[in-house]
């Protein structure tokens, strides 16, 4: 998986690189109400190192809520007897994983929720990367980890994706982790596994959808929603922890195929635009034809089954979702900015986010110069930018060193498509992305240091 590389030239942002993208200085310590809410099943053999780990945290400001999802083991005894400071609730049933978090949810006042495995086991630093980064970007809606494997060396999540046919990837999964996903940046999704939602983010959208029963592409959706009310998603690398995974579902097995296309078709469903799913037929017909149906044909097809039976329920639940959220789907596509393409085309730099003109942008500049992942198939540049300086602003888009428009830009947000030259995937300088460079065109050859961009977003499809 490739890293994204970015560079602006300008007196009002540079692009921090490596491990000093991660410690952001803007604040040092933060004052903050954490609450991690520890969802369990029959957790007895995990339940005691995960909450061990938590309460051997370096961040003080910290609630413990652990939901005893319906367990018939000892887990609620073992919370109760060994680690006191835990509040426990049970549910009294399994409410699957939305469900019993969203009772976790409505128990807590918290700035700050972290959702957590109870198979995990969590680095002391964690709780306070999160809630430090939080902190410092007040548009960092939700946050998520980087995921070890119990060796501490492999990589298990380094963000996540969301392909046309709503398949989900782990980026870095199985790889050994050496520092090549070592910068924060915008992703689609995290997992699960170990989420953190900021508070306004809870007040804007609600909770979980409990109809994705019993688990799987919740926080794939939650996600999804977050981005479209204006929220970034971010991977932070230096909030780490072990998971384990899978103390419930053996991955690969019938129930979890089943599980999982039931989530994923229920995401698409209610997600998805007139466009993405015409995008998503045309990938799900080649993806059949090349693995899906040899691969997992038995557990799809009842998927397909169980999906079309519940049709009527999930169309009902978009509509009320859409609606309660005021989003016009016409509109969206200008609202999430780092999700165009199956590859998740990212911006990585554009932080602090910044009020100009009402609008929120991600960075001021003289001149941006910035990479964009590709698959090598993407046929269209899209660019939301605006003229800083209130002035008309001629504008030189390159891309890969070829010229790909001169456009004139006012003192408001522009969506520009662009045309994009044939890419040379031999093209050893290519790496993966594509190289934009945003090159303001001053009058009489004059720079001028009120002529800027205004740079809000930037993708490929």
């Amino acid at each position: 998986m490739v890293t994204l590389e970015m560079d602006f030239e300008g007196s009002h942002i540079t692009c921090s690189r490596g491990r000093q993208a991660i410690r952001q200085e803007l604040l040092s310590e933060t004052s903050a109400k954490v609450a991690v809410i520890l969802l369990s099943l029959n957790g007895e053999k995990v339940i005691a190192p995960c909450l061990k780990s938590l309460f051997e945290s370096d961040y003080s400001n910290i609630e413990v809520i652990v939901v005893d999802n319906g367990s018939s083991d000892s887990t609620a005894a073992i919370v109760r007897e060994r680690f006191p400071r835990a509040k426990l609730i049970s549910t009294g049933e399994n409410l699957g994983f939305a469900g019993g978090n969203n009772v976790g949810l409505a128990a807590t006042d918290a700035d700050i929720v972290i959702l957590l495995n109870d198979d995990t086991t969590v680095r002391p630093n964690m709780v306070s990367e999160i809630a430090n980064f939080m902190a410092s970007d007040p548009d960092a809606g939700i946050v998520g980890c980087k995921i070890l494997y119990p060796d501490g060396k492999t990589i298990q999540h380094a963000g996540a994706a969301v392909l046309p046919n709503g398949l989900t990837k782990h980026y870095g999964y199985g790889e050994t982790d050496e520092g090549q996903f070592e910068r924060v940046f915008d992703v689609a999704y995290v997992t699960g596994a170990a989420i953190a939602i900021r508070r306004e983010v809870m007040d804007k959208i609600g909770h979980l959808d409990a109809g994705y029963f019993p688990i799987y592409f919740e926080e794939v959706e939650y996600c999804e929603r977050a981005r479209r009310a204006g929220f970034r998603v971010v991977y932070l690398p230096s909030a780490v922890l072990l998971h384990y995974e899978s103390q419930v579902t053996v991955k690969a097995s019938f129930g979890f195929y089943v599980r999982y296309h039931l989530g994923r078709l229920r995401f698409v469903l209610k997600n998805f635009t007139g466009k993405k799913m015409l995008r998503f037929m045309k990938e799900e017909i080649r993806w059949l034809r090349m693995a899906g149906l040899r691969e997992q044909g038995k557990p799809l097809g009842l998927a397909y089954l169980k999906t079309l039976l519940r049709l009527p329920a999930i169309l009902f639940a978009r509509r009320r979702d859409w609606i309660e959220e005021q989003v016009n789907p016409r509109i969206t596509k200008s609202a999430i900015d780092f999700s165009q393409c199956a590859f998740y085309n990212r911006l990585e730099g554009f932080s602090p986010i910044q009020e100009w003109c009402g609008a929120r942008v991600r960075a001021v500049v003289d001149q941006a110069r910035f990479g964009l992942l590709h698959g090598g198939k993407e046929k269209k540049l899209h660019l939301t930018v605006g003229a800083f300086n209130g002035h008309i602003t001629r504008l030189k888009v390159q891309v890969n060193g070829d010229s790909v428009g001169d456009v004139e830009v006012a003192d408001y947000l522009h969506t520009l498509k662009f045309n994009l030259p044939p890419i040379k995937s031999s093209n050893k300088k290519d790496n993966g992305f594509l190289q934009v460079v945003l090159q303001p065109i001053y009058p009489n050859g004059e720079r001028d240091n009120g002529y800027r961009l205004a740079v809000k977003s930037a993708w490929v499809e």
